[in-house]
């Protein structure tokens, strides 16, 4: 029974063990507060702790991000340049067609004979004579430039970005034996690194620089290390027309593929296209009605 009782009061609270004749009531008629009331003031519910919010990753800020009209000006696709009617074409790989943009009008008396494509709308071709124009490829307007080619001579061009995170792009050009950048802004050439032969020039938006050396035997596309390093890659081309047969070469990448604009001497003959995939080279064109003599496509294509 102590055991009980004690258990009870631990229950019930010594306080309940009142005088069973006391009135609840007090003299105001309100009802007594026979509670413990002990001696912790009343604090309200207990505060629940708010949880932190995740902090918010802040937006990484692109430290040179590219022009907002970056490529506006530009087709994605091929640009090509005829010998005789001095035509400006575009090349679709992926219908194998030509499509006319224009007539250049730039040198009366030299002919085009290679071009490189940049990605702000703006073509450089450079005629026989080795001078060099801007071509705005949307009004097809010619501006000489102030290129001067001295002991370097006749040379293949293309562009090629500083690596696959930029969109700046450089001019590189190439005569029979070595690789040089071009500054469009002054003119002056920068030697990179040497090569076998005659070649032209092609580079795609991942930093990558290839020739085609179609002078070699068996001829050869090979990509070129842009530290100077030389060539760091090569695909040969068994089976491509002989170097004696060639009339005139230019040379495009375009979404992992290269293409390969060829003439070889006899009359009524025109260019030839080849596609190169990996180490597989196929003629998909032949005689397109007019001679290629330059490529170009420019950084913001496919690679």
């Amino acid at each position: 029974m102590l055991l009980l009782l004690l258990a009870c009061s631990h229950e019930f609270g010594l306080d309940s063990m009142q005088d069973p004749t006391a009135s609840p009531w007090d003299d105001t008629g309100v009802l007594n507060d026979t509670g413990d009331t002990g001696d912790t003031a009343d604090t309200g519910p207990a505060e629940v702790p708010e949880e932190e919010a995740p902090e918010e990753e802040e937006p990484v800020e692109e430290v040179d991000p590219a022009p907002e009209d970056d490529c506006e000006g530009t087709s994605d696709l091929i640009y090509v340049v005829s010998r005789d009617d001095e035509g400006l074409y575009l090349f679709d790989p992926d219908t194998l067609s030509f499509e006319r943009q224009g007539t250049l009008e730039c040198d009366w008396i030299s002919s085009p004979n290679s071009m490189a494509v940049a990605r702000d709308g703006v073509a450089y071709v450079r005629y026989s004579d080795n001078s060099v124009y801007e071509v705005n490829l949307e009004t097809m307007a010619c501006t000489p430039t102030s290129y001067a080619s001295g002991s370097f001579g006749s040379f293949g061009m293309g562009f090629a970005s500083d690596d696959a995170d930029t969109w700046r792009d450089q001019l590189y050009i190439a005569n029979e034996k070595q690789v040089a950048s071009l500054d469009t802004s002054t003119w002056k050439r920068k030697v990179l690194t040497t090569l076998p032969s005659q070649s032209e020039l092609t580079g795609n938006g991942e930093g990558e620089l290839w020739a085609f050396l179609p002078l070699e035997q068996p001829a050869q596309v090979a990509r070129i290390d842009l530290g100077g390093s030389g060539i760091v890659e090569r695909v040969k081309l068994p089976g491509f027309p002989s170097p004696t047969d060639i009339d005139a070469f230019a040379f495009a990448n375009w979404d992992g593929a290269f293409y390969l604009f060829v003439r070889v001497y006899g009359m009524g003959q025109s260019t030839d296209v080849y596609e190169v995939k990996g180490t597989t080279m196929t003629k998909v064109m032949s005689d397109v009605g007019f001679d290629v003599v330059g490529a170009g496509v420019s950084t913001c294509a496919p690679s």
